[in-house]
């Protein structure tokens, strides 16, 4: 017997509804940023030793198992609508490629701004000059804790934690207990398809006392709701194709040949595999100039309000994205100092196809071949960019054992050694066709055209070299009063090699290749005062910085936009920095009824890596101005009972550039320009835990906003070389969550829940594809989510 998605929804509906119609008005008790744990029992490894979070001098958010669960939280998304002051700025396009926003300090070009670990392994790469895969984010099962860092670290974390750092901290294999998991979930999406997930997870001794395992899988199949329709063939019709298949696995071994030693082996995998892209067509032409009368978007254009996710790329869009993760750490902790060694080496592959039909043709052939025709043929052009991406890291670290001590150390140095390939081909078997129809005359066959289809094939070798020593020292001037004074010093080395061939360039073939080399210093002072054992005041400095890193050289289409803005296409750029000074508060009250984080920022964001956009439609980085970024972030928990917890998690950024900076006859960014953050991040919560059928239950409510950036952008300054009078500001979204659970057995809990129940399905965004152009591509918000889910934990 088959069953409808709308049947599902239904019978979801009715099982939810009838959950919730039950048990109104409950949420479950006081969490660790949502766990149901004191926040004086978490413990945290941010300062790269174990630390109470209420006693860390730093803003920072920590999600335990328990929070983890109770809120729902699968991936990177999840965590920062969450957490104040991070987000995720959507890509435009749909891909799972994450950038990670921390205190609005965030850039679509060069190194990541904000780091990203497993356990103590850096898995964020840069956004180079052919490689369109960005950073991969692991996915979220089976882990210790996630710690999100605000702020800079790069005395500790080094490179590319200018925002700040998450990371995924995963569970260490027990030598004396037995443990083990299970997660079933099933879900469907209002008008699209259904999703499915199971992960199990065990470990405990092998020989007791000495010898332990821990091992993880996870599969999830997350159901589309995007239809795709070929504009150039009404045939070819597609439903709910963005859906995704992933696959994770885990293991490890802790080996202690004795009582002060362990050893830990480990090895992650993920596969991450998605079926399409497809952007939304949110605006469309009425006819095409090439084939007057031709609707390019027979369906009309999408409508999220009404249900109608709609795309007409010509062809699917798929991806894959996979990493293997090796590590071996080694600890050593007898006597007064821990030793820790850390070896990792990351290997990730990403495969993409990208629709680029209606942008190629337009750029080489004028806006009227936005949607290329030629009678009697069916026209694609697509890219596929092929990335591999390969990180060895050591890091070996000593540290004081004594956390009673006066004075409290952690020294340390560290080496990584990176490679990025990327190859970039873009096929358009038809555009010797279109260059004659459009030009009247033949396109010589070589060397323009590579391999006869390839209008375009770019090769990029990129190789990194870091070696840096680091140290932190915490001194007890006074009872209660602690100053920390840390420094890292880096020499970093990037050796680049990039080949590019194609119709844009003279004589078919362009070539960059060089050497960057910089001896960042990034230190950090903070001094805390523990005016009693709930409260923590402290104010720090700190310095956070990203690598330079290189261009490929410009087309020569677009030498003539170049020399009208006088800008010079150079093939490197160098780092940027952040200095940032930050007051902050932690504290409980009323019997520890009330807890609260509280800070208030200050960044300079100096010699910005940030891409220009050309009018030609290429890009490239540069350094450009400084700018500014301040604001705060407040989480509070309120146990307004011992049944019923309320917590807010509020932040605010401002983030402009200082000044305007005028290139040839244009600004390259001007004062007062948005950097793009979101101003406010809100989260409030209402947790209640209760008795229901006799066995143990819970429910939660959970609003999320997140408010619109509206600038002011480029676009919208007529100064600019990229005014569209057309597009308005940023988009914000909103999103409310309900979840009930009850322990049917003392080890079994089962949940059902909605996410965005109220179907708020607002664009993430929306931009015409060039200037004033009549195309506009759009991503939204995914629509309400009703499902069930089963754990089982022993």
């Amino acid at each position: 017997m088959t069953m409808t998605n709308s049947r599902r929804v239904r019978l979801l509906s009715g099982a939810a509804a009838a959950l919730l119609g039950g048990f109104a008005g409950t949420a479950a008790a006081a969490q660790a940023e949502g766990g149901s744990i004191d926040v004086s029992e978490v413990v945290v490894t941010a300062t790269k030793q174990a630390v109470r979070l209420d006693k860390v001098p730093l803003s920072v958010s920590a999600y335990t198992p328990e929070a983890i669960e109770k809120r729902g939280i699968r991936d990177i998304r999840d965590v920062a609508l969450q957490t104040p002051g991070v987000d995720i700025p959507n890509d435009g396009g749909g891909r799972s490629v994450q950038r990670v926003s921390i205190r609005g300090i965030e850039s679509t070009a060069g190194a990541a701004t904000a780091a990203v670990y497993i356990d103590d392994t850096p898995i964020q790469a840069r956004n180079a000059s052919i490689n369109y895969s960005g950073s991969t984010i692991p996915y979220i099962f089976d882990l210790e804790r996630i710690e999100v860092l605000r702020g800079p670290q790069g005395t500790l974390f080094g490179a590319s934690s200018q925002g700040g750092a998450i990371r995924f901290i995963t569970p260490t294999p027990s030598v004396t207990r037995y443990t083990a998991m299970a997660r079933a979930r099933a879900s469907v999406v209002e008008d699209g398809d259904a999703s499915y997930e199971l992960g199990v997870a065990a470990g405990g001794p092998i020989v007791e006392d000495r010898l332990g395992f821990r091992a993880s899988f996870l599969y999830r199949d997350e159901g589309g709701w995007i239809d795709r329709q070929d504009w150039q063939d009404p045939t070819e019709r597609h439903s709910n194709v963005n859906s995704t298949e992933s696959t994770v696995f885990r293991a490890a071994l802790n080996f202690k040949p004795v009582d002060w030693m362990s050893i830990q082996p480990s090895l992650f995998y993920q596969n991450v595999k998605q079926n399409d892209r497809s952007p939304l067509y949110s605006a469309c032409p009425d006819s095409l100039p090439l084939a007057p009368g031709f609707d390019p978007c027979p369906r009309g254009v999408a409508d999220p309000d009404d249900g109608k996710f709609l795309s007409y790329s010509t062809i699917a869009q798929p991806g894959s994205d996979k990493f293997y993760l090796p590590s071996l750490k080694m600890v050593a902790d007898k006597g007064p100092v821990t030793f820790t060694s850390v070896t990792s080496y990351l290997y990730r592959h990403v495969i993409q196809l990208n629709d680029a039909t209606y942008n190629n043709d337009r750029v080489s052939l004028g806006n009227n071949w936005l949607f290329p025709v030629i009678p009697g043929r069916e026209l694609q052009t697509y890219q596929n960019p092929d990335t591999e991406q390969r990180l060895f890291t050591q890091e070996l670290r000593l540290a004081s054992a004594d956390p009673s001590a006066r004075v409290r150390w952690t020294a340390g140095v560290y080496y990584s050694r990176s490679s990025l390939k990327s190859d970039l081909p873009i096929t358009s078997a038809h555009y010797p066709d279109a260059y004659a129809i459009r030009f009247g005359r033949p396109l010589a066959a070589t060397p323009f055209m590579v391999d006869g289809i390839h209008r375009y094939y770019g090769n990029e070798n990129t190789i990194e070299k870091t070696l840096a020593a680091f140290g932190n020292v915490d001194v007890t001037l006074l009872e209660g009063l602690t100053l920390s004074v840390g420094a890292r010093y880096s020499r970093d080395t990037i050796d680049f090699d990039i080949v590019e061939r194609g119709v844009s360039y003279a004589g078919g073939i362009s070539t960059a290749a060089g050497t960057l080399k910089e001896k960042p210093f990034t230190p950090r002072v903070a001094l805390s005062w523990q005016q009693s054992e709930d409260t923590l005041v402290y104010g720090s400095y700190a310095r956070g910085y990203r690598a330079g890193g290189v261009n490929k050289a410009v087309p020569d289409i677009c030498e003539a936009d170049l020399a009208t803005l006088g800008i010079d296409g150079g093939n490197t750029y160098d780092s940027d920095k952040t200095d940032t000074y930050e007051l902050g508060v932690k504290s409980a009250l009323f019997e520890r009824r009330v807890t609260f984080q509280a800070s208030v920022f200050r960044t300079k964001w100096k010699d910005i890596q940030q891409q220009i956009r050309l009018p030609c439609a290429f890009s490239l980085v540069a350094n450009t101005a400084s700018a500014v970024s301040q604001g705060g972030d407040l989480s509070v928990s309120f146990r307004a009972t011992d049944n019923l917890t309320l917590t807010a998690a509020v932040g605010y950024t401002d983030a402009e550039y200082e000044k305007t900076i005028i290139v040839g006859t244009s600004p390259l960014v001007f004062e007062g320009q948005s950097l793009g953050a979101t101003p406010w991040t809100v989260n409030l919560a209402a947790d209640y835990s209760f008795m229901a059928f006799g066995r143990d239950a819970f429910a939660r409510a959970q609003y999320t906003s997140k408010s619109a950036e509206d600038g002011p952008y480029p676009y919208q300054n007529p100064m600019s070389s990229l005014y569209d009078p057309t597009r308005g500001g940023g988009y914000g979204t909103s999103q409310l969550d309900l979840r009930v659970g009850v322990d049917v057995t003392p080890l079994v809990t089962v949940e059902a829940y909605v996410e965005n129940a109220l179907n708020e399905v607002s664009y993430l965004s929306n931009a015409p594809t060039y200037i004033r152009g009549p195309l506009w591509l759009a991503t939204a918000a995914k629509p309400r989510v009703i499902g069930i889910q089963a754990t089982a934990r022993y």
